[in-house]
């Protein structure tokens, strides 16, 4: 339950995080980390893979199935460091040649076990705060949407500035210290890339340019089984070479995130508030994101999910009257069977409403998934 022990949350890293994030040196420290390993035996490497085929129909939805291939390969280096990374691949369903090729995370590893158990990151690593980073592997995610809010971008709300979301799924270049009991975890992590704006290597999209932002987080678990905890970051969001328009300043963000956990007997729910305090020409402006979410396994085979997740958005303030706010509501409800160990299928009634759409869309979709460990 404790989320600095999530075997996802890989945690963070740094290599210089002001000096722009080259995947380079990255590269170069994960060789010469593992190189010490080449010669030892094939068991201190592992590969593990998750491939999903996502098919929905009704209203707006896409022609072709969303088929992502989704890996992770790590070595260990001996005396608690493991090198990791994690490509990433997606043939999208709305459109036959878009075909995505990106790395969500390379960094190395320390862990130490003890009456605190210790551990570090560094590389390019899972932003340390949002609970939703926990199901955007397909084999992890309840459902069959990932968390939309977290990958949709707000409207615009101040002109000139770079799009940003409520929160983002992003793999930014870092450094993260975790420290952990089975009561409770804290963590502290300085970042090159604002958690509200998504960075991932060699994305098609322009990643947003290197600043340091810290991040603090922790929580308690007064049970087994029950965790509450809430994160807090700070920094720029956007420099003043990001800005169109002339400015001396960037923009300011301040992000707070409260989370819980809780798995007893057959069911496990979880939910997320974020909420940002956003720098813009005009003031300060907020926006809101939040999700609840459940599982419930009905036999060794069956289970049942659903999850309801939403976001507000500022408006841009062009006039004297009042803009109203953009919103995004999603609600999945979801029923699965897991035909093997490797293989489960999903079937889900989805009900969205993004941003600029005055109705809900409804659909329905099947998934297949397939996760293997190689070795």
């Amino acid at each position: 339950m404790r989320r600095s022990l999530h075997p996802n949350r890989w945690g963070p890293g740094v290599s210089d995080l002001t000096s722009g994030c080259r995947p380079s040196a990255i590269l170069v420290l994960l060789v010469l980390w593992a190189a010490p390993a080449s010669a030892q035996s094939v068991s201190r490497f592992s590969v593990d893979s998750a491939v999903s085929v996502n098919q929905f129909v009704g209203e707006n939805a896409g022609d072709r199935p969303d088929i992502v291939v989704d890996i992770t390969a790590s070595a260990r280096l001996g005396n608690g460091w493991v090198a990791y990374i994690r490509p990433w691949f997606r043939q999208a369903s709305d459109d036959p040649y878009a075909r995505s090729t990106e790395i969500y995370q390379a960094a190395v590893q320390y862990e130490r076990s003890g009456r605190i158990s210790t551990r570090v990151d560094l590389g390019y690593i899972l932003s340390p705060i949002g609970l939703g980073l926990m199901d955007m592997r397909a084999d992890t995610n309840p459902t069959i949407l990932p968390h939309l809010s977290y990958l949709v971008p707000m409207p615009v709300f101040d002109a000139g500035a770079p799009r940003a979301l409520p929160i983002a799924a992003s793999y930014p270049l870092g450094g993260q210290v975790t420290a952990s009991t089975t009561r409770w975890d804290a963590r502290v992590a300085l970042l090159a890339s604002p958690p509200n704006r998504s960075f991932v290597l060699y994305a098609a999209h322009p990643n947003p340019s290197s600043r340091p932002i810290v991040v603090f987080g922790g929580g308690i678990a007064p049970k087994t089984g029950l965790r509450v905890g809430a994160g807090f970051a700070t920094g720029e969001y956007a420099r003043p070479g990001e800005l169109t328009r002339l400015s001396l300043v960037g923009r300011g963000l301040k992000m707070l995130s409260v989370e819980g956990e809780w798995a007893f007997g057959y069911t496990k729910l979880s939910g997320e508030l974020t909420h940002d305090s956003i720098e813009t020409t005009t003031g300060t402006e907020t926006a809101d994101e939040w999700f609840l979410q459940g599982v419930h396994t009905l036999t060794p085979r069956w289970f049942v999910a659903g999850r309801h997740e939403g976001a507000s958005a500022p408006p841009l303030r062009v006039g004297a009257i009042p803009p109203s706010r953009r919103t995004l509501r999603i609600s999945e409800a979801t029923v699965g069977f897991r035909l093997s160990p490797e293989l489960t299928l999903r079937s889900s009634f989805v009900a969205r409403q993004l941003y600029y759409s005055p109705i809900r869309d409804r659909q329905v979709g099947a998934s297949l998934v397939w996760a293997r460990r190689w070795w």
